[in-house]
């Protein structure tokens, strides 16, 4: 819903626009986790890994929610992968 709120064009998306859009939300994520007592658990899908999108859309929409996935996994404590149900422990890099 992000995405398609900041693009005008879904053929032609303006990949700074959105990029910009998506980075903004991701901040404003990291800045409530970080302040917060809690103990948080972010689910996401894993799409960089099959065949690249037909479409200028899907490929923007898999590259930056593969850029949201490193930015939330570099603030992690734990980071889990999970394929066909079994968890595969990810150790976050830090920059």
């Amino acid at each position: 819903n992000l995405l398609m709120a900041a693009i005008e064009d879904p053929d032609r998306p303006n990949e700074d626009q959105a990029a910009q859009a998506v980075s903004a939300e991701v901040d404003g994520l990291i800045e409530v986790i970080q302040k917060s007592q809690a103990d948080w658990l972010v689910v996401s899908n894993e799409v960089g890994l099959g065949l690249v999108p037909p479409n200028p859309l899907g490929r923007l929409y898999r590259d930056l929610l593969g850029l949201t996935n490193q930015r939330l996994a570099a603030q992690a404590d734990q980071v889990i992968w999970m394929v066909a149900g079994i968890p595969v422990p990810i150790h976050p890099f830090r920059s």
